[in-house]
């Protein structure tokens, strides 16, 4: 499906984003209202929305979050550690912990 239009509806609700295709075939996204919607962002949001639907789970790892949802939560954990003497870290570390048990 090749989308060839973008339409955008503002209902009392916040919005509606359709992406239509070159047939009838067609996508709607409808956003709920928030401080943050306007207009111009409205289609950013959307295809953001329909990008994180349709990736594959990766089990809540950071690389398969969006990078604004990320430094949202980098912020969220700064305020809520400050003041430290560590700030904390988005990152993950991929390498399993070794069982200090193991062998024994």
């Amino acid at each position: 499906m090749v989308l060839r239009d973008i339409t955008v509806y503002q209902t009392e609700d916040g919005f509606i984003v359709e992406f239509g295709s070159e047939g009838e075939d067609s996508i709607a996204v409808t956003l709920r209202s928030t401080p943050e919607l306007t207009l111009e962002n409205a289609v950013a949001r959307a295809k953001a929305l329909i990008a994180t639907a349709i990736e594959p789970v990766h089990g809540g790892s950071a690389r398969g979050k969006d990078p604004a949802l990320l430094e949202e939560e980098l912020e969220e954990g700064l305020e809520d550690s400050f003041p430290a003497s560590d700030p904390v870290s988005v990152t993950s570390s991929s390498i399993p912990m070794r069982d200090p048990n193991a062998g024994r």
